[in-house]
């Protein structure tokens, strides 16, 4: 993918996420591959060592340049939160599909060529939503209400080049966090291998044995031909079913024909454009506060904070953030006052000062290493 398409889907699909906040939004404990993701039979495959699957994870030796990806959630966000979410924004476009993300699933169908073209497809009841990214031209159609989107990067990416070989979100983005950060007590080994998407996979079964964190074992499917990570199920500590899932129903090797990128406006369609901010260039102010980062901890029990983001008053805090922080408890702690909000998977500290803490622990973890007044 190029660098404009990046900055694209940093921009217009969130998924700039670091690795710990990877962690702490999808926790892990002991999942069961759903019956309707894997073959009845299993695979007889070669015998090989852990360290070994890890190892051909990491580097796989054949590229997936389309397929289906199934994303399901469960992460116990709060209630009232939820019901705020499902009933402040559509059920189509982009924001009808991050409620669904957040609160059900979503299952994308994608396209790549690992240079300058991307496609990604979202399927739901009332239609299809697309994103064309190709040489520069970006379009998003929504089927639902017959719309094509011209989208405009920031200045200065059109014109940079496509060495990033960037992919859409996939398995291999949520394994490569697990296994980054498996603390040293942590235990891997294997689970009976199955077919996941038509490929015979090793299961390698993950158990960090953290006490301090949510987190307690996770699956990941590799790909035994290609070491291409093809699923990961993940389960909070005590839980019995997962709270969050990635996984492959359909992989293909075989770059995508090109008519795959193009993208012609339907006749009686309506045609909108939007320009991404951004810019070429930028200058900051001395006034500005500096946004900084720190880990508190390590492995699945670690705690990130961000300080020095942007403040917003109470007349501009939308009503979703409103409800978010009614749902969590006012406390003070050794970086200021705030709202802690826990979740079945994660805990996070909103603060009044502009800083914001997220892991994946427990509430009393979180107080404590952010040192409770």
């Amino acid at each position: 993918m190029s660098n404009a398409v990046s900055s694209l889907f940093k921009s217009r699909f969130g998924v700039r996420i670091a690795v710990p906040a990877v962690v702490a939004v999808g926790a892990v404990g002991t999942a069961l591959i759903y019956p309707q993701v894997v073959s009845a039979s299993s695979p007889s495959l070669a015998s090989e060592t852990t360290s070994q699957v890890i190892a051909s994870a990491v580097s796989p030796t054949a590229k997936i340049y389309s397929g289906t990806v199934v994303e399901t959630s469960g992460l116990g966000l709060p209630s009232s939160f939820v019901n705020e979410l499902s009933g402040s924004t559509s059920t189509s476009g982009l924001s009808g599909l991050m409620v669904q993300a957040l609160t059900s699933g979503v299952t994308t169908n994608f396209w790549t060529n690992y240079a300058s073209n991307l496609r990604i497809q979202v399927p739901s009841s009332t239609g299809e939503f697309d994103l064309y990214a190709s040489s520069g031209s970006v379009w998003e159609w929504d089927s639902a209400t017959n719309t094509a989107t011209s989208v405009t990067l920031p200045s200065g990416t059109q014109s940079q080049t496509t060495s990033t070989t960037s992919t859409p979100p996939s398995p291999s983005t949520i394994a490569d966090a697990l296994l980054a950060n498996l603390p040293a007590g942590a235990t891997v080994t294997f689970a009976s291998p199955q077919y996941v998407a038509g490929q015979a996979a090793y299961v390698l079964d993950l158990a960090p044995n953290d006490p301090s964190s949510l987190i307690g074992s996770a699956q990941v499917a590799v790909d035994a031909a290609t070491g291409n990570v093809l699923g990961v199920w993940i389960t909070p500590t005590g839980g019995s079913t997962p709270a969050f899932s990635v996984y492959y129903s359909t992989v293909s090797f075989t770059a995508p024909s090109a008519s795959v990128y193009d993208f012609t406006v339907p006749t009686g369609a309506t045609v909108k454009s939007v320009t991404l901010g951004g810019g070429g260039s930028t200058s900051t102010s001395t006034t500005s506060p500096s946004i900084t980062h720190k880990t508190i901890g390590s492995g699945f029990s670690a705690v990130e904070v961000v300080t020095g983001l942007p403040q917003s008053s109470s007349s501009t805090t939308s009503s979703l953030m409103s409800s978010l922080l009614a749902s969590g408890t006012q406390v003070t702690t050794g970086i200021g006052s705030g709202t802690i909000i826990t979740t079945s998977v994660a805990t996070v500290f909103i603060g009044s000062n502009g800083t914001l803490a997220f892991g994946a622990v427990p509430q009393s973890v979180m107080l404590a290493d952010l040192g409770q007044g």
